[in-house]
């Protein structure tokens, strides 16, 4: 199957960082064999995020001038990615969408062009907090005048605009730009790559059922999270087997009560297996190194074989064909927009 967001570009920078104390380069290697080996994991979205300055240096180990220069981090990730394939560590038939996650340190949008060039294919314009192109749901803000041009770039290069994450004012102005972009004719690529419906668990990081019809109107690719915290309310204190059957009518849910189409349904873990921060440890609702096998008997609850190979392989492989085959718009972008431009 393939996951539609796993933050391997941030795993592999983190444990290739000189002198990381934290890191384990080993474990690294590892949980790639494990992952990516032959019927489990095929490829998906793989991320390097940003969240604040504070946390990256507590969680991560990564200082500020590293976290300043994001393309220098996206191509050591990149680099060290080519080098695990040229070592048969990861097969180098895995079909992988690079994308960043939280684009805090991009200080200009016009950035995103030397970015593309290194391979970048998707961005969330926001974490949870707020940035200099708009806000995450643990603020109220919207997208700022940065944020549109980021947004009005990013469609135009092809690159595809992830919404999970976004609160709903952001969620909203990114999707009036994608629609006014259909209405000009442009083909734009938005998905929300780990999101719930809020209305089966009550998080604000799922989305609204009214979220998640625009999303489907505007022809979005939906990933559904089997991450046990945005699957279930009392995650802690039910069993694994019954975060597996939420998880299940989660995604029943999407497709038979919302009818989302089956071929626009991805599915996402957000895997924080390598973070040594225990305390994200235990949400998982299926073993990474088991995807393939635990995901697949879990959905044969509700759904048949072709649309559970929909859901775990044919239509990440339509996202990644799209996405590499998309026809570019011309785009006026100032090379240089003016930071404190108000929205």
């Amino acid at each position: 199957m393939y996951d539609s967001h796993y933050d391997l570009l941030t795993i592999i920078y983190f444990n290739l960082k000189k002198g990381n104390p934290k890191a384990n380069k080993q474990k690294l290697i590892n949980d790639c064999i494990n992952v990516y080996k032959d019927e489990n994991v095929y490829g998906g979205i793989i991320n390097l995020y940003f969240m604040s300055p504070e946390e990256m240096i507590d969680e991560l180990g990564i200082t500020k001038s590293e976290y300043e220069d994001v393309k220098s981090m996206f191509k050591t990730a990149i680099n060290g990615l080519k080098q695990m394939q040229s070592e048969g560590v990861i097969p180098n038939d895995r079909k992988f969408i690079f994308s960043i996650e939280g684009c805090d340190f991009i200080k200009d949008p016009i950035e995103l062009l030397d970015l593309y060039n290194m391979g970048l294919r998707a961005i969330l314009p926001v974490w949870n907090n707020e940035n200099r192109y708009g806000s995450g749901n643990r603020t109220k803000k919207g997208l700022t005048f940065l944020g549109r041009e980021l947004v009005k770039l990013a469609i135009n290069l092809g690159i595809a605009i992830d919404l999970s994450h976004a609160n709903e004012q952001t969620f909203s102005d990114v999707m009036d730009v994608v629609e006014k972009s259909i209405i000009e004719g442009k083909e734009p690529i938005v998905l929300a790559s780990h999101s719930n419906a809020r209305s089966i668990c009550n998080r604000d990081r799922n989305l609204s059922d009214e979220q998640i019809i625009r999303l489907k109107n505007a022809g979005g690719y939906f990933g559904l999270f089997s991450n046990g915290n945005f699957v279930s309310l009392d995650n802690e204190s039910i069993s694994k087997e019954q975060r597996r059957r939420k998880f299940v009518n989660m995604v029943s849910y999407v497709v038979n009560d919302l009818g989302y189409p089956k071929d626009k349904i991805l599915l996402a873990t957000d895997d924080m297996n390598f973070n040594p921060d225990t305390s994200y440890h235990g949400l998982e609702t299926f073993d990474i190194f088991n995807l393939k096998k635990e995901v697949n008997a879990s959905l044969r609850q509700r759904f048949d074989e072709e649309t559970i190979n929909m859901f775990m392989v044919s239509n990440f492989e339509n996202l990644y064909n799209r996405i590499n085959n998309i026809k570019y718009h011309d785009y006026e972008c100032p090379l240089n927009l003016n930071m404190n431009q108000k929205k």
